[in-house]
């Protein structure tokens, strides 16, 4: 390995943002590459997933989605039971969650972020894990969002403010 990490914290790999209502095909790469990324490596993971209440602020802004109990809010099939699940209620995965508590049990100080949506729930967590004293790492091929071009300011924004490293996959599984 290329790159050193301590475990894996995937955002939203749920059939909503996959290949429900908030998904895009170009998504499907995303799982692909966290799949490999998460087998390969054998590294702790943690599979953090949307599931709301109808009370969630986010209902406001995209109506409901990923609502609790319902096929939108789980793992997509390729990743049932690959890594331990944690349910969050907002964008950022240490909300409110037990994510915290979890990575620093287990030691974790570096951590390598993957998922969907970059611009949104990607980058909220990058900033908690940052400011909670975390290091992140986020890989390029495994997290996307709808619009290339937010994509690649989102990563640099994350590189600037929270000096996030910017890697490719191959950066730590190899060619």
């Amino acid at each position: 390995m290329v790159v050193d990490f301590d475990a894996i914290v995937s955002i939203d790999l749920i059939n909503e943002f996959v290949t429900g209502r908030l998904g895009r095909p170009k998504f499907k790469r995303v799982v692909r590459a966290t799949k490999e990324l998460i087998q390969k490596s054998g590294k702790f993971a943690i599979l953090v997933q949307d599931s709301h209440g109808k009370e969630d602020p986010e209902m406001r802004v995209w109506g409901e989605h990923a609502m609790e109990g319902t096929g939108g809010s789980e793992t997509v099939p390729s990743l049932k039971g690959i890594a331990r699940v944690i349910k969050k209620r907002s964008y950022d995965a240490f909300f409110e969650t037990t994510l915290e508590e979890t990575l620093k049990q287990r030691g974790a100080r570096k951590i390598v972020f993957c998922g969907v949506v970059t611009d949104i729930c990607i980058v909220h967590s990058v900033a908690s894990a940052f400011f909670r004293g975390f290091l992140p790492i986020v890989v390029e091929e495994c997290t996307d969002t709808y619009s290339s071009g937010q994509k690649r300011r989102t990563l640099d924004y994350m590189r600037k403010n929270y000096g996030a490293k910017i890697i490719s996959l191959t950066d730590i599984i190899g060619k």
